[in-house]
């Protein structure tokens, strides 16, 4: 059966229960709803796992604000993201869809010119989940080596030898990611490791931190190691608590494999902000009442300020802190299994419609005992890969790429505001979840917060500048943006379908 006789299917399906808000997909099964509300809100927290990213982006929030980043500046990052995460719970009532911010960007555009800002958000987003499945895996593979490191302190460990730990943590996650049936089970287990990780490493350090740091160092404090001033300080420093909340859109892609997602999308994308939140700003205070040095978070044998933190608080012990860090390591491994999901949903929807070379292929759904869309997975999959080839070549060039994916999901959460907003609120049909005029103070946040992210956080993170320690992300997101609508311009055009389009 082909997709548009489903949707034709569903449609008529559900005029005989009652009139639909919206002409979203989210009641079309193309896929098994083998999950449930705590499997999706898994994979949501999974990825962001706040408490753990606190952990793994140290060393950028330490030495740019300190304390001031780490506690005050994570509340307004929490605040923000509980704007963005109600806009998009607002636009994911309205139109539950797999494709998220590039089916909303289809069906909001004017109908004259839907099919590009559909195309370039769908690309885009899709780029950015890359970005972020090989954020976390250099991560992982950094943090394998240094754990290495620390125990052979005399072995040689060479680039290749990190790429080549990438390469097989992205290839074992790919693999768990083939079966549908499975994920919703595995989503949960690594909900439950991430959590129990959080706990263990919180009650750790403060039950064996003797010398604890004053209340006024944990709560006034302010460590500038930029060269910045203070201010601009503490605005880049944001980066690194905004890391952990930067995949919001995850669970929106989740649509089509779960029961009644008008209400059930909202409910898992205010409760990964909130539960993150509640988890993430103890854990921010304990690591600041703990850390013992700040200069020797980075320095020698670790290089690595987690487990730097950890030999802080274990003086002369070099067994429970790689303990805690291989805790620390199994919740990355959670993050990369939800973004591998993540991403192969959204190359699904885009290849769907035309929007992908091979859509013969990448938009098929791989069949039982599979269940997946396994050649989109593959796609996916092989992205990333050769961005760990990119890290193998140039780590800077790498790091722009990795660096811009914060800025191209913010675009695209924008893109589909900005549309909304043209249309008029009132104009959109209303879910469950709709906050009135309070949802428009979110929409505003959420662009606002855009415009500001798109400046600081392309701002180089030392100075003086450098060609090495230039911050090229904004340089990839705009040629991201190019690349995407010339191969529009040129080729996509002729096989692409705006989704919008096949539903109406």
């Amino acid at each position: 059966m082909t997709v548009s006789k489903v949707r034709d299917a569903a449609k008529a399906d559900a005029d005989e229960k009652g009139p639909d808000p919206a002409p979203g997909m989210g009641d079309i099964e193309e896929l098994p709803r083998n999950f449930g509300l705590l499997s999706v809100f898994a994979i949501g927290y999974s990825i962001c796992a706040a408490p753990c990213a606190l952990l793994l982006s140290l060393g950028v929030i330490i030495g740019s604000g300190g304390q001031a980043v780490l506690l005050w500046g994570q509340l307004l990052v929490y605040f923000v993201s509980l704007c963005i995460a109600a806009s998009l719970a607002e636009l994911a009532s309205a139109y539950p869809n797999a494709g998220g911010q590039y089916y909303w960007a289809a069906v909001l555009a004017p109908k004259s010119c839907r099919r590009l800002p559909a195309f370039i958000v769908g690309h885009l987003s899709w780029a950015s989940a890359v970005c972020a499945c090989a954020s976390m895996l250099v991560a992982l593979a950094e943090m394998g080596i240094a754990m290495f490191s620390l125990r052979h302190p005399d072995a040689a460990t060479p680039t290749w030898v990190t790429f080549l730990v990438y390469q097989l943590i992205n290839i074992v996650m790919f693999g768990l990611n083939c079966w549908e049936s499975l994920l919703p089970r595995l989503s949960r287990i690594w909900l439950t490791i991430s959590m129990a990780t959080a706990l263990i490493i919180f009650i750790t350090i403060l039950a064996r931190t003797n010398d604890k740091r004053s209340a006024s160092f944990v709560f006034t404090g302010f460590t500038n190691l930029t060269g910045w001033s203070d201010g601009i300080a503490f605005l880049t420093g944001l980066l690194g608590v905004n890391w952990g909340l930067s995949c919001l859109d995850a669970v929106t892609h989740m649509a089509e494999e779960i029961p009644d997602p008008r209400r059930n999308i909202p409910k898992a994308l205010i409760g990964t902000v909130v539960v993150n939140a509640l988890l993430a700003w103890p854990m921010a205070i304990a690591i600041a009442f703990c850390i013992q040095n700040i200069e020797q978070l980075f320095a020698p044998p670790t290089g690595l300020a987690s487990l730097s933190l950890f030999l802080q608080v274990f003086k002369g012990s070099t067994a429970a802190p790689l303990a805690l860090q291989a805790l620390l390591f199994l919740g990355g491994l959670g993050a990369v299994f939800g973004i591998h999901t993540w991403q192969a949903r959204l190359a699904w929807t885009v290849a769907r419609d035309g929007g992908l070379p091979f859509a013969k292929y990448t938009k098929s759904i791989a069949p039982a005992p599979y269940g997946v869309p396994f050649w989109a997975h593959v796609y996916s999959s092989i992205f990333a890969a050769l961005l760990g080839c990119l890290y193998l070549g140039s780590s800077a060039a790498f790091n722009a790429f990795v660096g811009s994916l914060i800025l191209m999901q913010y675009l695209c959460y924008s893109i589909c505001i900005v549309f909304a907003l043209w249309r008029g609120r009132d104009n959109i049909p209303r879910g469950p979840f709709w906050l009135g005029k309070y949802g428009l103070v979110c929409n505003i946040v959420t662009l606002a917060w855009t415009a500001f992210a798109l400046v600081f956080y392309s701002f180089p993170p030392y100075n003086p500048v450098t060609a090495m320690s230039m911050n090229y992300a904004s340089v990839v997101t705009v040629g991201f943006a190019v690349l995407i609508a010339a191969f529009y311009l040129l080729f996509g055009h002729k096989r692409f379908a705006s989704p919008a389009q096949i539903d109406e």
